[in-house]
């Protein structure tokens, strides 16, 4: 088994989590890592809370993990939610 990273992005609907999640795993995947993404939103308008995770290994990934091991909060609520 590889060493793993697990990074969150959340923030409000709008806020560019989504944008900003699939910079981070086209980055990673393109330094040769693998990774599993997911995503989670309450709403598609503008306030919902919303959030991005990638697990990130030198070796495969079959499964996004629940802890956080960075955390890119783009509001005090994700703070507050996922710390």
């Amino acid at each position: 088994m590889g060493s793993n990273l697990n990074v969150m992005v959340g923030g409000e609907a709008g806020q560019g989590v989504q944008s900003v999640g699939f910079i981070l795993a086209k980055a990673f995947a393109r330094g040769g890592f693998h990774l599993f993404a997911d995503q989670d939103y309450e709403s598609r308008v503008r306030g919902g809370h919303n959030f991005f995770r990638v697990k990130i290994s030198d070796s495969k990934v079959r499964a996004i993990s629940e802890s956080v091991d960075i955390l890119i909060a783009l509001n005090q609520e994700s703070v507050e939610l996922h710390r």
